[in-house]
């Protein structure tokens, strides 16, 4: 038994569906968000309004637009991540950005929302490639060049 015989790979791990916990995600995805959610939450809810009641309100008030049908059809959507639910979301937001009147407060939030999170993604990208180079210069550090 040679040396390349007795090396062995790890078996192709199958494609997973990613959870719904969003744990999977960097940090700047979750945290922003954290954040929409509460500032959609403050929108409708108020400071002691449980989320519970909140979100009734933001259903209600987003059902009471032009795009109630797909609204229900989000609302009663199966695994946010599902591709079909992904496919509705984009309706959502396309709906809502040809009634701009009437969802005029959700849209600034989510706006909001997307310039901060490209802004937070970025210095995450950054310090991710800061961390890859900084770990390659520190492999190669003892070797001497021929």
């Amino acid at each position: 038994m040679g040396i390349a015989s007795s090396i062995q790979f790890p078996p192709a791990k199958p494609e997973q569906e990613k959870p719904d916990d969003y744990s999977d995600l960097p940090y700047p995805v979750r945290a922003n968000g954290d954040l929409l959610i509460k500032n959609m939450f403050g929108l409708f809810g108020g400071e002691s309004s449980s989320d519970e009641a909140a979100e009734a309100r933001y259903y209600e008030f987003m059902r009471g637009g032009g795009c109630k049908d797909v609204v229900n059809a989000l609302e009663h959507c199966e695994g946010p991540r599902s591709t079909k639910c992904k496919q509705i979301a984009g309706m959502l937001f396309n709906c809502m950005y040809s009634h701009p009147d009437y969802y005029q407060p959700v849209i600034a939030v989510l706006e909001t929302f997307y310039k901060q999170l490209g802004k937070d993604l970025d210095v995450f990208h950054a310090k991710k490639q800061r961390e890859e180079s900084f770990e390659k210069t520190q492999l190669f550090k003892g070797f001497k060049r021929f």
